[in-house]
């Protein structure tokens, strides 16, 4: 299955990641303007969001005042990004677009480029994640920034398979148990 299959067919469901997205938009926008404002002051206005998904990190950006531009590679989250934007009343500019060519697709610079929601690691090899970073870095303005979410795998490093349950969630009538099955292979 490629990545974009996997995200076209999570996307009705995605949000049942988080026990409550609407609180987790919040939170996330909460810590991530926490630590955008440690970090750089108020010298950050327009965010690039290069792994959007459906909006988690840039709703609740926008909502707090950011000026929003957001991407992903899977038309369909993007598509969902749009009408929780529209469901919000934020002005959003979205589109698709590979994080590893950023640059000549969003063709400007911005205070600073996010990926969260461990993005990057879905980059499987050193050449790729290399790539992506020079894109983030080409794509922020000097004295901007570039902030990234990653899971710390060292923490989590197994062997066999695993699965990782998120709990039991309804939606829309039906009730949905949510897990992560975590494959380790030996590099």
């Amino acid at each position: 299955m490629s990545t974009q299959d996997f995200y076209a067919a999570l996307t009705p469901f995605y949000h049942l990641i988080y026990p409550n997205w609407e609180e987790s938009v919040e939170q996330q926008a909460a810590m991530l303007d926490a630590l955008i404002r440690d970090y750089w002051g108020d010298t950050i206005h327009s965010i690039l969001d290069v792994a959007c998904g459906i909006g988690t990190q840039c709703l609740g950006l926008a909502q707090v005042g950011y000026q929003l531009t957001a991407s992903d590679l899977s038309a369909e989250e993007v598509t969902r990004a749009r009408a929780e934007a529209a469901k919000r009343q934020l002005s959003i500019d979205f589109s698709v677009a590979d994080m590893r060519d950023v640059l000549r697709h969003h063709d400007q610079q911005f205070d600073l480029v996010i990926a969260c929601d461990n993005a990057v690691p879905h980059l499987l090899s050193d050449e790729d994640i290399g790539l992506a970073l020079q894109q983030f870095y080409a794509c922020t303005r000097p004295g901007g920034g570039c902030l990234i979410s990653v899971r710390d795998y060292e923490q989590e490093r197994g062997t066999g398979c695993e699965v990782k349950p998120y709990g039991v969630r309804d939606h829309e009538g039906k009730r949905y148990l949510v897990f992560q099955v975590w494959d380790w292979q030996e590099q």
